[in-house]
């Protein structure tokens, strides 16, 4: 008899690694659109007049969810593929899960820092 086993998420971290990368792209379109438009503004100033609607963070912060999210499905599935002892690959999942939480309360915070 064969125990098949029910299938992972690997179709559901397909599309949410395509979906983060697609969301990725617009956002950093909109702000070399942006860069090119306010040239001569570049400068710490121009960047906080930048960030300082409500809007352009949230955006911002949906592009960093998005980056965060990538990364944390890619790295999955590297470990998930190379490195076969369950502990071992646990333990990095969890390190780099913690360093990509804290890169998320990180870039809130600045985000956030900027009104």
């Amino acid at each position: 008899m064969v125990d098949r086993k029910k299938p992972a998420h690997g179709f559901s971290d397909w599309a949410w690694q395509r979906a983060t990368a697609i969301m990725m792209v617009i956002y950093s379109l909109l702000l070399a659109v942006r860069f090119v438009v306010d040239a001569p503004s570049v400068g710490f100033d121009g960047w906080h007049t930048w960030f300082a609607p409500m809007s352009f963070r949230a955006i911002t912060l949906l592009f960093l969810w998005a980056l965060i999210y990538h990364a944390w499905l890619g790295v999955k599935e590297i470990l998930m593929d190379y490195v076969h002892n369950v502990g071992i690959r646990a333990k990095l999942q969890s390190l780099f899960g913690l360093v990509l939480v804290g890169d998320a309360i990180w870039a809130a915070y600045i985000l956030w820092s900027l009104a």
